[in-house]
């Protein structure tokens, strides 16, 4: 198992897209693993604005061998006396995030990330901090990690038959009925 799981490879996609999108615009965007703590405030203070990308959880999905993921970007840009020194960079920013990773497909996700919605987290350790915080919501459809490559006809909706037994002999293209488990 020395392959990157395909949770991990999302963030790093995550990252680069935003990076790229937003090259000169945000001081910094990387992985928030952890629980919002003083450190991590002083931390975020430091850098705003700045995009911080954090894996929620999983439910599951109506694909097969699939989890729907929950994915949150959160934002945060300087204030001053509880007022956002740049707004509307701030809103920029927010709005931005949904237009570039609305529908937008990454290589490791089984289907298009989609916007799930928005959040003013702006509280009072925020605001003690000099920080306006807001979060944005996403979820996905990931594949579950794969134990081999091998394949069953069961993966597949269409599958190719040749009839030897039959004279003459022929061939049929099927399609299984699709369900929940198929798709």
């Amino acid at each position: 198992m020395n392959q990157l799981s395909p949770t991990a490879a999302l963030e790093k996609e995550l990252i680069d897209c935003i990076k790229n999108h937003f090259a000169g615009e945000i001081k910094t965007v990387e992985a928030l693993g952890g629980a919002w703590t003083d450190e991590t405030m002083r931390t975020l203070l430091k850098v705003a604005p700045a995009v911080y990308v954090a894996f929620i959880g999983n439910s599951p999905s109506d694909l097969r061998y699939c989890v729907k993921q929950t994915w949150a970007l959160f934002v945060s840009v300087n204030v001053l006396n509880g007022v956002r020194i740049e707004p509307e960079k701030a809103f920029l920013i927010h709005d931005y995030l949904i237009k570039l990773l609305n529908n937008r497909r990454f290589n490791c996700a089984a289907r298009a990330m989609q916007f799930s919605q928005s959040a003013n987290l702006f509280s009072d350790l925020s605001a003690k901090r000099g920080l306006f915080v807001y979060g944005l919501y996403f979820i996905v459809d990931m594949p579950l990690p794969a134990d081999d490559e091998q394949h069953t006809i069961d993966d597949f909706i269409t599958y190719y038959h040749k009839f030897i037994s039959v004279t003459p002999s022929w061939e049929s293209l099927n399609t299984l009925p699709q369900d929940n488990n198929n798709d």
